[in-house]
């Protein structure tokens, strides 16, 4: 008897993925994940799927109820016992700190461009500094340096580095050979004495996009206000990207610095992802700012936001260029995992091209 109550229990364990799928809420993705989308019978050509047991199986595979508990079970178990990640995205470093896996060529000097490619890159950055300034704009070009890139020593020791030069070093130089108006936030930010990227996160900190705004308006020469000296306080509010991905029913919560800005939206953005963003500023010294940027503009857009009388913040890929006007200032940041979409992308300066958004 004692061993159909055993049998019973064990299939009821089963079924309850798959079956509270009927009952549950709709399992909802983390951070930056992906789910696989509901399996159809018919292609849009109206022939049969092929391949529609797969996408069941894919489906069910994301979807199952109470995934997200136990994912995130699992994570802790992992992190605490064996000190590793199982989210193929994170990697677990020491003291608890987080890293995005797609950084690691970057890290371990594995250049994935040629040096034929880094040259074009940097000739791309060069032709669109040319037809800003053509324009009678003012443009500053800078590097949003990956979180290992500045903080290396929590990287677990396996992933070794070669001294290869990596796509950085390889596009800088011919930046400079190219007469690039470059914001160098390598050597600017590994010179400050604080950590100014946070631990569960891939970015900087609210304090790193201070001071990198500093910087970025230093470099072009304009008035600022000098956030890196302003006054602010902290709060354990943020949620941290890579945190998300590795315990997506986590509930820690990471100090963040919070600063006064004086500047309102158009139209309110639902998040700090959106498109496209748009602020004005009264008391702002300078004019209009076209901001080309991708998710280190979160943090940093605000900031540059408050100096400018108008600010368009734009994620579109390839960036539109063609909407520069006289007077205007063109920053354009990129970090570094993604210098490779300067070639797929290549801006828009006039010619017929799709668009998408920059991560």
């Amino acid at each position: 008897m004692k061993y159909r109550i055993f049998t019973a229990a064990f299939v009821l364990l089963c079924l309850i993925p798959s079956a509270g799928m009927l009952f549950l809420p709709p399992t909802q993705a983390a951070a930056n994940e992906r789910l696989s989308p509901k399996p159809v019978l018919q292609n849009e050509d109206g022939s049969w799927n092929t391949t529609v047991l797969d996408q069941v199986t894919d489906y069910i595979a994301d979807h199952f109820a109470l995934r997200q508990e136990m994912v995130t079970a699992n994570a802790a178990l992992q992190t605490t016992l064996l000190a590793t990640s199982p989210a193929e995205d994170v990697i677990y470093g020491s003291d608890g700190w987080l890293y995005y896996t797609q950084t690691l060529d970057d890290y371990q000097n594995h250049a994935t461009l040629t040096e034929e490619q880094a040259r074009q890159v940097a000739q791309t950055v060069a032709d669109m500094q040319a037809y800003c300034e053509s324009r009678g704009a003012r443009f500053v070009f800078t590097i949003a340096p990956n979180k290992n890139s500045l903080y290396p020593e929590h990287m677990p020791a396996r992933y070794l580095q070669s001294d290869s030069p990596g796509n950085y070093e390889l596009v800088a130089k011919y930046l400079q050979e190219y007469g690039v108006n470059y914001a160098d936030l390598f050597t600017f930010l590994s010179e400050q004495d604080e950590v100014l990227y946070l631990q569960t996160d891939s970015h900087w900190t609210n304090r790193g996009a201070a001071l990198a705004h500093d910087f970025l308006m230093q470099v072009l020469g304009l008035p600022y206000t000098p956030f890196g000296e302003a006054s602010y306080t902290t709060e354990n509010t943020h949620r941290g990207d890579l945190y998300e991905m590795l315990y997506p029913k986590g509930t820690e919560l990471e100090a963040q610095q919070q600063y006064e800005v004086d500047f309102s939206y158009v139209t309110p953005p639902r998040t700090a992802e959106d498109i496209l963003i748009q602020t004005t500023s009264e008391h702002a010294q300078n004019g209009r700012l076209l901001l080309c940027r991708d998710s280190f503009g979160n943090a940093l857009h605000p900031f540059l936001a408050a100096d400018f009388r108008e600010a368009v913040i734009t994620r579109q890929m390839p960036y539109p260029l063609t909407q520069v006007q006289a007077g205007d200032t063109v920053i354009v940041e990129i970090v570094e995992r993604n210098l490779e979409n300067l070639l797929k992308y290549p801006p828009d300066m006039g010619n017929n091209q799709e668009t998408e958004s920059v991560e």
